[in-house]
Parts: C-alpha cells; structure tokens; sequence
C-alpha cells in the first residue's frame, strides 16, 4: 500500500510540473506566458522578415528586446536599436506594428523608438487600457492617429515623433486627462491646435514642432500650471502670442518660425523660470518689453527676423546669466544702452540689420568671454578699442556697414565700407 502511495505521489508532483500552466498561457523554460501576449512578439519577428539587420526568425519570442512580465502577462517591452534607450539591440524591427498589439492588454510600457515600422498605427492600439508609457518615435509610420487613441485614459507619456503622420488630431485626445509629456514633432499634422490640450492639468512637456498646424495658438494652453517646455515652432501658426501664455511656469518656450504677429505680449516678464526664449522669424512687431528683464534666468533670447521696432531696454541688465541674444533683422533704434556691458556670460551678441547709431558701450567689448559680435549694417559709431581682441584669435566680428573710423583691431579681417566721420 506504502509502495502504491508512493507512486501516486510521484506521479501527481510530476504531472503537475508538466501542466503548471492555466488555459491560455504557454510554459516556455519552466515559466508560464500568457499565449496571446508571445503572438504579438513571434508576429514582430515575422513581420522584420524582409530586413536584413532583423532578429533571426528562430529567436524565441521571450528573447527579443527588453522584456518585464508579472503573473504570466507581458507589462513592458522595450526595443530599439537606438544607444539612447535603456533598451539598445542589435537588430532592428520592421514591417507593420502588428494587429495583435491589441492582445496586451495588461501592457504599461512600450517603446519601439527608431526602428523601421512602416505603415499605420493599428486601431486595436485602443485595447491597451493600461498603458502609461506609449513610444512610436522615429520610424516610418504614416496616416492618422485613430480615433482609437481616446481609450488610453491611462496614458501619461506620448511620443509620436519622426515619423510620417499627418491630418489632424482626433478629437478622442481630449479623453487623454493625464497626459504628462506629449511629443508629437516632426510629423505632418494639419489643421488648428485643440483647445483641450488645455484641459491636460498635468502635462509638463509640450512639443507639437515642426508640423503644418495653423490657426491661433490657443489661450487655453495658459491654464496649464504645471507646464514647463512648450515648442510649437516650425509651425503656420499666426494671430498673437496669447497673453495667458504669461501664467505658465515655463523654462523653455519656442515660438519660431510661424506667422505670428502683433506685440510680445510684456506679460511673458512673468515666465521667471524661463532658460530660453525663442520668437524668430514671425511677424512680431512693436517694441521689445521691458518687462522682459525680469527674466533673471534666460540664457539664450532669439528675437531675429521679426519686425520689432524702438530701443533695447535698459532693463537687459536683468539678464545677468545670458548667453547669448540676437535680434538681427529687425526695425531696432537708438543707442545700445550701456547696461549691455553688465552682461558678463555674455558669449555671442547678434544685432546686425538694425538702425541702431551712436558708440558701443565701453564695457561691452570688454567681456572676456565675448566670443561672437556681430554688429553689421547699423549706423554705429566711434572707434573700436583693441582691448576687444585681447590675445584671442578666435573672435568672431563683423562690423560693415557702420560708421566706425580707424584703427581698427587686428581681429577685425573684414572691415567693409564704413562711412567714418571724424
């Protein structure tokens, strides 16, 4: 009986070793996997087939990139061939992102940056109710975002960017509520920013450039208090830089490259946390506030290629930190106040095609770090100490177009036409 006992026991420990695994889930080298979440990986491996850097077609599908699975079910999955992801392979993923996407229904991350997908983002993308981390950034991809998009309430960080998309934004975005970083440049995207992004009380980064967006920029986006980028450059973006922008806390805004017009709203003197301003090449005009010099933190301030009119504020002085300003090809007068000498980081300073007149503060050309002045087609004055090129070489100077007289610094090899009235 003891010897009967014994068997049977022998037999139950091992007939449960061989079928641990529930219905529907598969045992591969002792664990159990959920079925439908493996075909999602075997399909990826079928689909790169035709590209000859792909994974081998006989690469157990639990082996292809990083993987993190909890209770049987895929949670993360992470390839890339990318040396900027946590992730890096050798190989690279192709084809179309499969339809069995929509298995993973247990998925919070997935990131399949700079690969080679081509076609659309399938509609069945919807199912991943779960996911916080979605990342489809630099392959080929093309056509809409489906509408499909909307079910991912759970979505906190969206990156879209470089590939081929194009039309406008499904309305379904505004269910999005807890978006955080959103990175859709570098697309095609049509049509007028929504107004519900304005709705995302959480997001923080913002980076819609590089697309063919038209219309306003909307007010609403000033109710976003916890956002800090905001890139909306290399856009057909026109109307006036929306005043509410002032109630933000941003540290880098970039406007580039649009058709907006009107003034600089003096409420952006508010954005004291701002590193980098960037308006260039807009329609911009009137005088440049001098509320910006409350801007105690900026390190680069763009403003060239507008039609901005008036003075430099004697308020540059705020600027203690700034690296680098350029307003060139403006409609800039006056003198250059002196305060601009106070500008000790200064590193590169661009206010060419201007009708600035009168000297050039002493102090400024006496910043040892200055290593970029561009001071051409003004109507400047006076005379050049050689002071400024100190023993570096390396000084970049353009002074044409002025009315400087001689002698000029050796540092200078291009002096141009100057109209020097003693």
């Amino acid at each position: 009986m003891n010897k009967i006992l014994r068997f049977y026991c022998i037999w139950l420990v091992y007939y449960a070793t061989m079928w641990c695994c529930d219905t529907g889930f598969l045992e591969i080298e002792n664990n159990c996997y959920f079925q439908k979440d493996v075909q999602f990986l075997r399909a990826l491996i079928n689909n790169s087939k035709y590209n000859k850097n792909s994974p081998s077609s006989d690469l157990n599908p639990i082996k292809l990139g990083w993987q993190i699975w909890e209770n049987g079910r895929l949670v993360e999955f992470c390839s890339s061939p990318s040396t900027h992801t946590e992730c890096r392979m050798e190989y690279i993923l192709s084809g179309l992102i499969p339809s069995e996407i929509g298995n993973l229904t247990q998925l919070r991350k997935l990131s399949l940056e700079s690969n080679k997908f081509n076609g659309v983002i399938p509609r069945e993308i919807g199912a991943l109710k779960n996911i916080n981390d979605l990342t489809l950034s630099s392959n080929q991809l093309i056509g809409n975002i489906p509408s499909e998009i909307g079910e991912l309430k759970s979505l906190e960080h969206l990156a879209l960017n470089s590939n081929t998309l194009s039309g406008y934004l499904p309305p379904e975005f505004e269910n999005l509520k807890n978006l955080k970083w959103v990175y859709l440049a570098s697309n095609f995207f049509t049509g007028s920013i929504p107004s519900s992004f304005g709705d995302m009380e959480g997001i923080t980064y913002l980076n819609l450039s590089n697309n063919q967006f038209d219309g306003v920029i909307p007010p609403a986006l000033g109710k976003l208090s916890k956002l800090q980028y905001l890139n909306l450059s290399q856009n057909k973006l026109t109307g006036p830089i929306p005043v509410e922008l002032g109630n933000l806390n941003l540290y880098r805004l970039n406007l580039e490259f649009n058709q907006l017009s009107g003034n600089i709203p003096s409420e952006l003197g508010n954005l004291i946390n701002l590193v980098n301003l960037d308006l260039e090449s807009n329609q911009l005009s009137g005088i440049i506030p001098a509320s910006l010099g409350n801007l105690v933190r900026l390190i680069e301030l763009d403003l060239h290629n507008n039609q901005l009119s008036g003075p430099l504020p004697a308020t540059v002085n705020g600027w203690l930190v700034l690296e680098k300003l350029n307003v060139t090809n403006n409609q800039l007068t006056g003198q250059l106040p002196i305060e601009l000498g106070e500008l000790t980081n200064l590193k590169s300073l661009n206010i060419s095609f201007n009708n600035f007149d009168g000297i050039i503060p002493e102090k400024l050309l006496q910043i040892k770090g200055l290593e970029v002045l561009y001071i051409h087609a003004n109507q400047l004055s006076g005379q050049i100490s050689d002071d400024f090129c100190d023993e570096d070489k390396s000084k970049k100077i353009l002074i044409y177009g002025n009315s400087f007289c001689p002698p000029y610094p050796e540092c200078i090899k291009y002096i141009g036409k100057q109209t020097c009235e003693n």
